[in-house]
């Protein structure tokens, strides 16, 4: 497989998908649809036209129609964008492979040989590999947006939420999306202590967030969902960050 290319397309589309952070409800605007329909497309100037290609394309151009169909569904919008993720993994995995062929255009090469040649001359310019960049780079867009979206659709599989006896939720929306934040925060340490190989510093990280939310752990139920989506979110970033350093 051209990892290279596989990340380089994923990357796009994934990009194109942040616009799902902290959104819990369907995407309606047209601009939403847009951005998702033309991020994804720059990658095409940069590949060879085969059938591949052409394939990419049809591929890329039917996604916002899908995705508008699996908005539809207000009660699985987590469940539908993970697999509309899952779909897209599936299908890049696919044209990546040595069955479709997809590779860089021959100009990109040239232009890359430039850039070498001029910032590192003589016996250094051998070329430049744009798999590690592009891993690291799918590795933070991954636990950005993707990871949230799997931890929300388990917690609701589970039937957790952060509900008091009442059936009252304990926090507002503001805080709630405070706590999100708090979780990107969370995950984006895990991945880079992981790379760098600081598996010490994760409790840190975990501990320093105990810490903020003491006060509100004398609610059983909150204290239950914090904990389990806290240990879903490290773990799920923690494999992300281990599947970024088998190409880096």
């Amino acid at each position: 497989m051209n990892y290279t290319v596989f990340f380089a397309i994923l990357n796009l589309i994934l990009l194109s998908r942040l616009g799902f952070t902290l959104r819990d409800k369907p995407l309606s605007k047209p601009l939403d649809f847009i951005r998702l329909t033309a991020i994804p497309l720059l990658v095409l100037p940069f590949l060879t036209i085969t059938a591949g290609w052409i394939v990419l394309t049809v591929y890329l151009l039917l996604r916002p129609g899908i995705t508008r169909l699996m908005e539809l569904n207000p009660a699985k919008l987590n469940r539908n964008r993970v697999a509309a993720l899952l779909i897209d993994f599936v299908a890049i995995a696919l044209l990546a492979s040595p069955l479709f062929s997809l590779h860089a255009a021959f100009w990109v090469d040239g232009v890359q040989q430039t850039m070498v040649e001029l910032f590192y001359p003589g016996d250094l310019a051998e070329g430049v590999s744009w798999q590690t960049p592009f891993a690291l780079l799918f590795g933070f867009l991954m636990i950005l947006n993707e990871i949230n979206l799997v931890v929300r659709y388990i917690l609701e599989k589970l039937k957790l939420a952060p509900l008091s006896e009442m059936g009252q939720q304990d926090i507002d929306e503001k805080q709630f999306r405070t706590g999100r934040v708090i979780g990107f925060l969370e995950r984006i340490f895990v991945f880079l202590f992981i790379l760098l190989g600081q598996y010490t510093a994760i409790g840190f990280a975990l501990a320093a967030k105990g810490v903020v939310r003491y006060p509100e752990f004398g609610n059983r139920n909150f204290a239950e969902y914090i904990l389990i989506g806290t240990l879903l979110s490290v773990l799920l970033a923690m494999g992300a960050a281990f599947m970024v350093k088998l190409f880096l």
